[in-house]
């Protein structure tokens, strides 16, 4: 995790540290699949906002809080401490 990457995380970024995550403890598994686990082949914004929407409402069910980052404002790199949050 580099200053460069947190200052303004970019959608891949975001894809590959859950997908990493996902592949060593299982979490999310099941939630995505096909296509949504290649963060190559998300490309379109509405599609990168969607995927976005997933993850946190799973990680808000899981830790029993809502999050104020919006996936809008994460895929155009907007507000990205809120973003750094969500990923603490």
């Amino acid at each position: 995790m580099t200053e460069k990457l947190l200052s303004k995380p970019p959608f891949r970024y975001l894809h590959d540290i859950f997908t990493a995550t996902l592949e060593t403890t299982g979490y999310g598994n099941g939630l995505f699949e096909g296509a949504e686990l290649d963060g190559k082949s998300i490309s379109e914004k509405d599609a990168k906002i969607a995927w976005l929407q997933k993850l946190i409402s799973l990680t808000e069910l899981v830790v029993g809080e809502q999050f104020e980052c919006k996936p809008t404002k994460i895929v155009s790199g907007a507000e990205p401490e809120l973003t750094n949050i969500f990923l603490q």
